[in-house]
C-alpha cells in the first residue's frame, strides 16, 4: 500500500513528538504492508516561517532516510506538505514556496474545517489555473461538505481529487462524518484514502483496518484503487484512474438520505 498523507517527521508539526515515535510509527505501516508514503507536515499556518520550514524539512527528511536504512525498515519516504489554504494563499502559488507531492503536479490541500464552500471553489480553481492539481485533503470533514456533500461531486468534476481519511472511514471523527466518506466513496467520488497519521497510538499509519474495511464495503478492486494505484499515479506524476462520478439530487440537499 501507499499512504499520500502522514505526519510522520518530528519536531515538525502536531505529528510524531519524537524520533523514536517517528520510528515506531514507520514499523507500523511497514508491517501493514505499506511501502510508500510521504511525509506530509503541516505548511502555510498563520504565523509560520515558510521559508525557514523548507529548510528544516529538507534536513528532517533526510536524516529520517538515514534512520530507516540503518534500522532496516522497508519504507520508501517521499516529501510533501499538507498545504493550509486560507486568506491570499493562491498568490504564494511559486515554485519553491511549498513542496507537491514527491515534486509532482498534486498538492495535498487542506482547507478550515468550517471554511464557506465558495473559497473552496475559488481556491481550487486558481489551484488548477497554476498548473498544479489539488489533491483535497478529507472534505469529508467539512461542515459544508457535511451540509450538501454535492459540492465535492463538482470539485471532482473541475479537477480535484478527493483523499478520504482512514479514520472517517473507521468512525473515529463520528456518525456523521463517517456517513459521508461512505457516501463520497459509494458515488465514485474518491481518488485516494489515507492515513493521515499523527502518533504511534492514536491516528496510526497501520492501514490494515482500512484494507479490510474498503475490500469488504466495496470490494478488491476500489480498495487496489485507493490505497495503492492511485497513489502510486500520484507520486509518479501521472493521470489517476477517475471513475464516472454519480451525479447528486441537488432537490435533497445532500448525496441521499441513506447516506446523510
Amino acid at each position: 500500500m501507499i499512504d499520500i498523507h502522514t505526519h510522520i517527521l518530528p519536531e515538525m508539526d502536531d505529528g510524531a513528538h519524537s524520533w523514536e515515535e517517528a520510528i515506531e510509527m514507520a514499523e507500523l505501516a511497514a508491517e501493514s504492508g505499506t511501502h510508500t508514503l510521504a511525509a506530509t507536515v503541516h505548511a502555510n499556518l498563520p504565523g509560520m516561517d515558510n521559508e525557514r520550514r523548507m529548510e528544516v524539512y529538507v534536513r528532517q527528511i533526510e536524516h529520517f532516510r538515514t534512520i530507516l536504512h540503518s534500522e532496516g525498515i522497508a519504507l520508501n519516504v517521499c516529501s510533501g506538505m499538507e498545504v493550509f489554504a486560507y486568506g491570499d494563499f493562491t498568490r504564494k502559488l511559486h515554485p519553491g514556496d511549498f513542496l507537491t507531492l514527491n515534486g509532482s503536479r498534486y498538492l495535498l490541500t487542506e482547507f478550515p474545517m468550517d471554511e464557506r464552500a465558495a473559497q473552496i471553489y475559488r481556491t481550487v480553481d486558481d489551484i488548477l489555473e497554476s498548473g498544479l492539481i489539488p489533491v483535497l485533503a478529507h472534505p469529508e470533514r467539512y461542515a459544508c461538505v457535511q451540509r450538501v456533500p454535492a459540492h465535492v461531486w463538482e470539485w471532482y468534476q473541475m479537477g480535484a481529487l478527493i483523499q478520504i481519511n482512514k479514520g472517517s472511514l473507521l468512525g473515529r471523527f463520528g456518525s456523521r462524518i463517517q456517513r459521508t466518506a461512505d457516501a463520497l466513496i459509494h458515488y465514485c467520488l474518491a481518488s485516494v484514502v489515507a492515513s493521515d497519521a499523527h502518533h504511534a497510538d492514536v491516528r496510526t499509519p497501520d492501514l490494515t483496518k482500512t484494507e479490510e474495511f474498503l475490500k469488504n464495503e466495496y470490494g478488491s478492486r476500489t480498495a487496489y484503487l485507493l490505497l495503492e494505484e492511485n497513489p502510486r499515479r500520484i507520486l509518479q506524476g501521472r493521470e489517476t484512474i477517475r471513475k464516472e462520478a454519480i451525479p447528486y439530487r441537488y432537490g435533497e440537499g445532500n448525496i441521499s438520505s441513506d447516506f446523510v
